[in-house]
């Protein structure tokens, strides 16, 4: 996260200095959401399950950071596809496809921000206290899961708002993956209706 931060900052910093723009301001999100997934993701696909255990919370955030962090990029996602809408009216051809590809950009890195989060999260949830395992049960027997089963349970929140086949067994963890079905519904559903309009108003 200080990687991310720190991108954040000298992104910051040399696209806004010229003067703000909703363009400048959204490459200065993604560039962040884009360094943050590739150190969360080389973290997770590298460590064994000793490690997960020693950095589950240390990769973690606190519930109220992670609803902060998930409204920004659920926001950064519809100001992307907003800001496309309007450019796209009486713009050129070429900066309707730019401002498209900005967009889209945005919402993908966005939402892979969000379920990455989250993630991180019921992974530290799970192997909080005494390192037994809390919360989830997946199906097989005595499983002892890594950082893919998580994911695995993240994103299909995610694209599907349910939780398949991984049974959830605590009032806190339940109430983690009722807020995280919400969002993931609401975040889906407003994406998709912003699409269609700016698929429309390109054609």
């Amino acid at each position: 996260m200080a990687m991310a931060l720190l991108t954040s900052v000298i992104a910051g910093i040399a696209l806004l200095s010229a003067g703000w723009s909703a363009t400048n301001a959204l490459i200065v999100w993604n560039l962040s959401a884009l360094v943050y997934l590739a150190v969360a993701w080389y973290r997770m696909i590298t460590v064994d399950l000793d490690g997960l255990r020693r950095r589950a919370a240390d990769l973690d955030f606190s519930d109220s950071v992670i609803l902060v962090l998930s409204v920004v990029a659920a926001l950064a996602s519809i100001a992307g596809i907003g800001f496309e809408l309007l450019g796209a009216q009486e713009s050129p051809p070429h900066e309707k496809l730019l401002g498209a590809a900005l967009a889209m950009t945005t919402v993908l890195l966005s939402w892979a921000f969000l379920h990455t989060l989250f993630t991180l999260h019921y992974a530290h949830r799970f192997y909080s206290g005494d390192g037994a395992g809390a919360g989830l049960i997946f199906p097989e027997e005595h499983a002892v899961p890594e950082y893919w089963d998580f994911a695995y349970f993240s994103f299909t929140i995610g694209v599907a708002a349910q939780t398949a086949d991984v049974m959830v067994s605590s009032l806190p963890m339940r109430r983690l993956v009722f807020f995280h079905a919400i969002l993931s519904f609401l975040f889906n559903t407003t994406i998709l209706a912003l699409a269609v309009n700016a698929g429309v108003s390109l054609i």
